[in-house]
């Protein structure tokens, strides 16, 4: 049987991805592509939605990720004028659209209008909506009674990259990731400040800064026992600091995040990790493969417990979900319900 075509969004030339690599995407190609044939994989560019207008005669379905910010990037108000043109287009041609809600709202942009507009846009329009957290699909019930019908909750898939380590605990907790005002970092530090604890954690924060005010602002708590680099993270890189802290943290604000590549990347090198509870931090919590909290405050009781323990490898969780959910069986899980859900 032949292939139905497919245009993935967003597939950015590499001179956009430099330095802001996420690997999402190509995962998520290679995981389908065994069933379906993706127009733009060898194409990459750097004109945003506005690439698809070429493929469009040979469309089947397009799958949509992170398109509720379009309008921040290159070319912003013209892509986002286009996709009110576009979304009705595609109705009229015939092509399903397929929405992966990565976030409760684009992050840093909860109240802006033109992102409330896209997002209010993708809910109506998309024939199936796939979210990474179970939070996901009772979020867009509220915000469009009856959506839920055409939603899926799917875990974030994850590479198990664990590997035995002979490297000694060097830090309590470690934030890692692209460093951006979003991730509430700042507001755990002035937590830590408030109670006196900012000497009491050895601490690595670190991670390629995406607003040098706000990065500014975190060295202002460096210390001692507290490093901050603005530094880009390589997969060995990550897996030597993730070998020699006992905690990954995660504080995140609860207003956005419902999933987190991140939170998976963290969990296939084996991390011990603390998080909020919300979204998919809150799925992996109630089946006992990672801890979380409720307030900040409470965070820094977990992260002095956890760090009391003897650290203990092997987890029997986490062992039976790493395996259910790699990239390849969702891209078997995924592709099947495209097959029976969105003709």
């Amino acid at each position: 049987m032949k292939k139905k075509n497919i245009y993935i969004y967003p597939l950015s030339s590499k001179d956009d991805r430099l330095g802001l690599y996420n690997p999402y995407i190509d995962d998520l190609i290679e995981s389908l592509e065994s069933n379906f044939n993706f127009v733009n994989k060898d194409k990459p560019s750097g004109k945003g939605i506005l690439d698809i207008i070429k493929y469009l005669p040979k469309l089947h379905f397009i799958h949509f990720n992170w398109i509720e910010k379009v309008h921040s990037n290159r070319f912003g108000k013209l892509q986002y004028r286009f996709m009110f043109i576009l979304i009705p287009l595609l109705k009229i041609m015939g092509v399903k659209i397929i929405w992966t809600m990565h976030n409760k709202l684009s992050h840093g942009e909860g109240d802006d209008p033109k992102t409330l507009a896209l997002f209010n846009l993708m809910l109506r329009k998309s024939h199936l909506i796939l979210t990474h957290a179970s939070a996901g699909i009772d979020f867009g019930e509220s915000l469009l009674p009856g959506v839920k019908r055409r939603m899926i909750y799917l875990p974030h898939p994850v590479k198990d990259r664990r590997l035995k380590s002979e490297l000694q605990k060097k830090y309590d907790v470690l934030i890692w990731g692209t460093i951006s005002p979003y991730k509430g970092i700042d507001q755990f530090l002035q937590e830590l400040s408030t109670n006196n604890k900012l000497k009491q954690f050895k601490m690595l924060i670190k991670g390629k800064a995406s607003d040098k005010a706000y990065f500014n602002k975190l060295e202002k708590f460096k210390n001692e026992k507290i490093e901050i680099r603005n530094e880009f993270i390589n997969d060995d890189d990550l897996a030597h600091m993730i070998a020699e802290s006992k905690t990954v943290l995660f504080t995140y604000s609860k207003d956005s995040i419902l999933s987190s590549g991140v939170l998976m990347d963290s969990l296939g090198f084996g991390a011990n990790i603390i998080g909020p509870h919300v979204g998919a931090f809150a799925d992996l919590a109630e089946d006992g493969i990672i801890h979380t909290f409720k307030d900040l405050s409470e965070s820094i009781s977990l992260i002095e417990e956890e760090c009391s323990q003897p650290v203990n490898d092997a987890s029997a969780a986490l062992d039976k979900f790493l395996a259910a959910n790699s990239w390849s069986a969702f891209g078997k899980n995924f592709g099947e319900i495209l097959k029976k859900r969105v003709r």
